[in-house]
């Protein structure tokens, strides 16, 4: 739906109250949620305001309406001074709309919007050049169709331009003014519509004084029980003349405020709005605590798993350290033990990803689920009962509709959830692709140190050789040891020492790549937290809240 005050221009620009509330309904109306028969009828109401008001907003059209023998027909020849019988071949049937135009205005579009055919149209002053009406000008009097005809056609005609007119006047004669067909169908529904309606007690010519006052006390008593809060009635008779001067005087009103266009759509998006605001409800909008937030996330760590992917992260860190930068004859020991990650074949993942080679997301969560151990149910009833808690604040005090739309918003993404922490798990650069400068340089110096300690040793075993072959290799010395004793000895001893230094720095530097892999992994997990709970449900509290405060203005 387009907003109204965008194809509104003219006279009618001025009315920024009814625009305003039009708008206001458009925008409650596209917020959904709400019963779809009711919404329908709001965007039906929003689309005819907004044709109605293109049009001229000089003409103002009223609606002659009663049942059958109610006396409109002779009503609508009084007060247009036109003799129905002697245009009939013009107005094949008294079943079918006449209107009755007053004025110069063109009102071709008008009457072509209303479903009017030509050959229904009547000139008021090309029919009564001699009446001097200009007080009336702007009119289009309507004559419909009776609201009890047998025709089905009939009745259908008169739903149709009942929702379209700008004012109607109600014709009821003293015998089935309280018919229940016409309370319940047409004044019921449209009690915020009194203002836009007159109620003529016709045939009064009949009735003895005591009867009219009577009659008409008991129509404005049932209209009131209609909730009608002023039903304008008028006792009005075509034969005696009775109240035609007070109709027409009302008619005047009408056509010189030209306001009752606007009035007629104000009182649609009053009733349309007042029925949208009992499904929508008035709550107060409830807050999601960052608490609740916080808890969901913890519980979506302990779930996927983070707690062993940090830890994986820490021995990993440790394991590629010690091979770095331990002593070359026991590093090579570590090296037959499995890394960690790549038990939970993580470490594809994060290699890829430090290439900027990402796989698949597929084939990230199909390795993830086969290596991470499956929620345990105490973990899973923690997760549940996070996303429950979260739920359950979100949709507090809201009307049904409300709080089965935030429900099922959740519901929908969270059938997803579990294969989301999966992705989140695998898709989380856990920087195990990159090794920190000091192992290189502790590895030259590990490797510098033990090319002296085998310098050594291999000096030591010629001097052996070279003894029991009687010859002799000089082991020079200082301090009485030999060189190549101090070769084999220091260099071992502090290749080993370097080890151990190497092996404390290893494990500060464990801690903080595995605090870091939490940080991201808890980042990522709080983005599936957002996306698959904490979202959906903020998304739908701000349609409510849009929904809420929108109808407020419209039913103001």
């Amino acid at each position: 739906m387009t907003e109204t005050t965008e194809t509104v221009s003219g006279p009618v620009r001025g009315a920024t109250d009814v625009l305003t509330k039009i708008d206001a309904l458009a925008k409650a109306a596209g917020q959904g949620r709400l019963d779809p028969v009711v919404l329908s009828e709001a965007t039906q109401i929003v689309d005819r305001a907004g044709q109605r008001f293109r049009m001229s907003g000089e003409l103002t059209v009223v609606a002659l309406a009663g049942a059958t023998g109610s006396g409109k027909s002779s009503l609508f020849n009084a007060m247009t001074g036109l003799d129905l019988a002697a245009i009939g071949t013009r107005r094949p049937t008294s079943s079918m709309p006449l209107a009755c135009v007053w004025g110069e205005e063109p009102a071709g579009e008008v009457l072509n919007w209303l479903g009017i055919p030509r050959r229904h149209q009547v000139q008021h002053r090309s029919s009564l050049e001699e009446a001097q009406s200009e007080d009336l000008d702007g009119l289009i009097l309507l004559d419909l169709p009776d609201h009890d005809s047998i025709e089905v056609e009939h009745r259908l005609i008169v739903d149709r331009l009942v929702e379209l007119v700008d004012m109607l006047v109600w014709v009821v004669d003293p015998q089935k003014y309280a018919d229940a067909a016409l309370h319940d169908r047409y004044i019921k529904p449209y009690a915020s519509h009194s203002g836009v309606m007159v109620f003529a007690l016709n045939h009064v010519d009949k009735l003895t004084p005591d009867q009219r006052k009577s009659c008409l006390e008991d129509l404005e008593r049932l209209l009131k029980k209609d909730g009608l809060k002023s039903p304008t009635v008028v006792a009005t008779s075509a034969v005696s003349g009775d109240g035609l001067d007070e109709v027409r005087g009302l008619l005047v009103k009408r056509v010189s405020n030209k306001r009752s266009a606007k009035e007629r759509i104000a009182a649609d998006v009053d009733r349309v709005a007042e029925r949208m605001a009992k499904q929508c409800g008035t709550a107060k909008t409830p807050e999601i605590a960052d608490a609740d937030v916080t808890e969901l996330v913890e519980a979506l760590s302990d779930a996927s798993g983070l707690p062993v992917v940090v830890d994986a992260v820490r021995r990993s860190y440790l394991q590629r350290a010690q091979a770095a930068t331990g002593w070359p004859l026991t590093k090579w020991i570590g090296r037959m033990r499995p890394d960690p990650l790549r038990g939970l074949q993580l470490d594809e993942v994060s290699r890829q990803q430090g290439k900027a080679l990402r796989k698949s997301a597929t084939s990230e969560v199909a390795s993830a689920r086969i290596s991470l151990p499956a929620a345990t149910p105490v973990q899973r009833a923690r997760m549940d009962s996070a996303v429950r808690t979260i739920t359950d604040r979100a949709s507090a005090g809201l009307s049904r509709p409300w709080a089965d739309s935030v429900r099922t918003a959740i519901r929908r993404r969270e059938e997803s959830l579990g294969d989301e922490l999966d992705q989140a798990v695998a898709r989380t650069d856990l920087g195990n692709t990159t090794n920190p400068g000091w192992w290189n340089a502790a590895k030259f110096v590990q490797w510098l140190l033990f090319l002296v300690a085998l310098g050594g040793a291999a000096w030591l075993l010629a001097a052996l050789v070279a003894r029991i072959a009687g010859g002799d290799v000089p082991l020079p010395g200082a301090g009485g040891i030999a060189y190549a004793w101090i070769m084999l000895v220091g260099g071992a001893a502090l290749g080993f020492g370097l080890a151990v230094l190497c092996r404390l720095a290893a494990v500060s530097g464990a801690a903080r790549r595995a605090r870091a892999a939490e940080q991201a992994l808890r980042g990522e997990l709080e983005k599936v937290a957002d996306s698959h709970v904490v979202a959906p449900a903020r998304a739908e509290l701000e349609a409510y809240t849009t929904c809420r405060d929108t109808l407020a203005v419209a039913r103001g």
